[in-house]
């Protein structure tokens, strides 16, 4: 599922890469047309303002009448500069004769090139602008200047709001899709997940009835071959062979003991008895009572007295005592182990920190699967129900260890457990 994930994240960020170029050169080809259309329609309009001015001359309210028809509409004003700047003609013929320093035009005059560029009109509409350099004979001489034709851009500019309304159709398509995406991910993974609980449920509950049959038929005959076992011990004499026979066969009918044990912890499933307690004298119980305490290792107990929690005493006690044991097992030398617990909102963090040898990512990923084990004598099931026990009180368990480092087993318990 992950992988699934991983490759529709791709093929969405391919498709999404796509379609924005796309409506992205769509509006660039949009602007480059629509600046084409306005310069285009300005020159032509300049190269008949330049043929007509050469044969009229100078008509004050030329440019007025010419912006006021009809067939001018897309005209928004239309000005002749001559070299020091004054206002020869305007369309606004109140404006006639004023002296208006603009680097544009002057720019024209010193290179004889036309230039465009945008401005924002008084009104606070942005028009197109197109400076021409105008030639033309007046009282015997030839004189150069500037005509300045501005024009509305909302006509040709349709194109571009189209194609910006398309980018904008396009962003939010996109959005809507990464939305749909994330949504679907999140429900098939829901969906995956609930399927693997039901399947894990489904098994646990097919692990305890094979369970509870392995303790029905296991358990009697183990005691029984124990007991002979012990029984045939007592009468052989210390130093001899067959009592070694017999000790090895007492050990092994233990440790079958403790597998079926196991199976039934991992796969019975109980009702929670809830009861609120001082977490530091539950601590400091499942302490005296572990197994294999070594006086070589230092126990650290770092918990408020008054600390308390609402929980299953019993669950959260064997918990603590695979916790503990798994940890003193790790200390092949001696170090201190150290239990800390600390209220964090309406949650405790409860830690357990050895000095061990520490364990490897492998190892680490593994460490709560069923029957994944690293000693020779283990079952498998210590983690496996430590995690499930957790699960059933509402907590979370993670561990932070690296080889030759020791380990931290960290419990996220809540300090109220609802009841079932």
């Amino acid at each position: 599922m992950k992988r699934a994930s991983i490759y529709i994240t791709l093929l969405l960020l391919a498709f999404t890469g796509a379609m924005v170029t796309s409506a992205l050169w769509t509006y660039k080809l949009s602007m480059q047309a629509a600046m084409g259309n306005l310069k285009t329609a300005a020159t032509n309009m300049a190269v008949n303002l330049d043929f007509t001015l050469n044969n009229l001359g100078l008509r004050r309210y030329y440019f007025q009448k010419l912006v006021s028809s009809g067939d001018w509409e897309a005209v928004a004003f239309l000005a002749l500069y001559n070299r020091d700047s004054e206002v020869l003609l305007h369309s606004n013929i109140n404006l006639i004769g004023l002296r208006m320093k603009d680097p544009h035009i002057q720019r024209v005059f010193a290179t004889g090139i036309p230039m465009d560029h945008f401005m924002t009109l008084g009104t606070g509409e942005k028009v197109y602008v197109l400076d021409y350099p105008l030639h033309y004979h007046r009282e015997g001489k030839l004189r150069t200047e500037v005509l300045r034709i501005a024009l509305h851009t909302y006509p040709a500019m349709g194109v571009v709001r189209k194609a910006r309304f398309q980018l904008t159709l396009s962003l939010a398509a996109t959005g809507v899709l990464w939305i749909l995406t994330f949504l679907l991910i999140f429900y098939i993974r829901r969906s995956v997940r609930m399927e693997r609980q039901l399947a894990e449920k489904e098994r646990l509950a097919l692990l305890g009835e094979m369970a509870a049959i392995l303790a029905h038929e296991i358990r009697n005959p183990i005691g029984s071959i124990k007991g002979f076992a012990q029984l045939l011990m007592e009468k052989k004499e210390d130093d001899s062979p067959e009592r070694e026979f017999l000790q090895t066969m007492v050990e092994e009918c233990i440790r079958l003991e403790k597998l079926v044990r196991d199976l039934l912890h991992y796969a019975r499933e109980e009702r929670l008895r809830l009861s609120t307690f001082l977490l530091k004298e539950l601590v400091e119980e499942c302490v005296k009572q572990s197994e294999g305490h070594r006086e070589d290792i230092k126990l650290a107990i770092e918990i408020s007295d008054n600390l308390t929690i609402t929980s299953d005493r019993d669950k959260l006690k064997q918990i603590l005592l695979n916790l503990i044991q798994n940890s003193q097992e790790a200390m092949k030398q001696e170090g201190t182990l150290t239990i800390r617990a600390h209220e964090k909102g309406d949650k405790i963090v409860l830690e357990i920190q050895d000095q061990g040898k520490g364990m490897t990512p492998e190892v680490r990923e593994r460490i709560f699967q069923p029957f994944f084990t690293t000693k020779s004598q283990g079952t498998g099931l210590g983690m496996a129900i430590v995690k499930k026990l957790t699960e059933q009180l509402e907590g979370q368990i993670h561990v932070e260890s690296s080889y030759g480092q020791g380990s931290v087993f960290r419990l996220i318990l809540p300090k109220k457990v609802n009841p079932q």
